[in-house]
């Protein structure tokens, strides 16, 4: 009996600071529709997801879908304005990184321990990057739970998924626009037969085992105004894509390829541009659609 008692006051303090410092969470998306281009919400795949709207100082700041089950985010969705960049980039290299810590917003049983990863092949990767929240201190730190983190291979994380990351933040400030990410995973490592016997399905132990995914993916919707269709931008990557980080739009994939691997409809509804357009996103278009199944 001391035991639960002592694990509720635990989880009763650590709700009570994450308020204190200003965060909170929303339950569903109903707070967090700005995080999703034109409020286009992907409609939930699983009965085991919960659905996340974290908010600093009354302000929405990214969208969690989080698997239960798998104790991994599904994906994460929010945006960067011009405005936001200019932060960004006033506050580069000033923000002091946290540890990584169970989300407050979650029961414990359900997420990853920093103890999950010790001892594996696998880093903590972020899903919402931590930059891209470094407008705001609060909000920066919000990204360094792990309700916002997955299974990683550290050379994948800090190749070409950092540089997906890099990229898209210069792309604020070039295009002066605001842009929509959606990030995610799917699938499972073991599904690999190339790696099933040296890499086991989850990492740690129950009940704090994540699943490790097997294809990684980003959607960036870019808005043109004036009635147009969004340009989008699809990135799909396998677990053990250990390219250099500036080769990262060889991960260029269809929309289409995407969502009927993932069975998400990122943006329902949405006008959208079929065609992949090079010119615009500042890379040229892959001889062939990357995949990951």
């Amino acid at each position: 009996m001391r035991r639960i008692l002592s694990g509720v006051v635990i989880s009763i303090l650590l709700a009570l600071a994450w308020v204190a410092q200003g965060v909170g969470q929303d339950a569903g998306f109903d707070a967090c529709m700005d995080m999703f281009p034109d409020g286009s919400v992907p409609k939930a795949q699983s009965t085991t997801v919960t659905d996340l709207c974290k908010i600093v100082d009354d302000q929405p700041i990214f969208a969690i879908r989080y698997d239960t089950e798998r104790k991994i985010p599904v994906w994460t969705a929010h945006s960067i304005s011009p405005e936001q960049m200019a932060q960004i980039t006033a506050n580069s290299g000033t923000s002091k990184r946290p540890k990584f810590t169970p989300d407050a917003d979650l029961p414990g049983d359900v997420q990853a321990v920093d103890g999950s990863y010790k001892g594996t092949p696998f880093s903590r990767g972020h899903i919402v990057p931590a930059n891209d929240m470094s407008w705001n201190k609060t909000a920066y730190d919000a990204t360094f739970h792990f309700s916002n983190v997955v299974p990683q291979n550290q050379t994948f994380n800090a190749g070409k998924w950092l540089g997906a990351e890099d990229a898209f933040r210069t792309f604020v400030t070039d295009k002066n626009i605001t842009i929509w990410n959606f990030s995610g995973t799917y699938g499972t490592v073991e599904d690999d037969p190339a790696t099933a016997e040296r890499e086991g399905p989850t990492i740690g132990k129950e009940p704090n085992a994540p699943t490790v995914p097997k294809c990684y993916y980003k959607v960036i919707a870019a808005p043109q105004g004036d009635g147009q269709p969004y340009k989008v931008l699809a990135l799909l990557y396998a677990w053990n894509d250990f390219g250099r980080r500036a080769t990262w739009g060889q991960a260029v994939t269809t929309l289409d390829t995407l969502e009927r691997r993932s069975g998400i409809d990122f943006l329902p509804g949405l006008s959208v541009e079929s065609e992949f357009d090079p010119a615009y996103w500042g890379i040229p278009e892959p001889a062939q659609p990357t995949d990951c199944q």
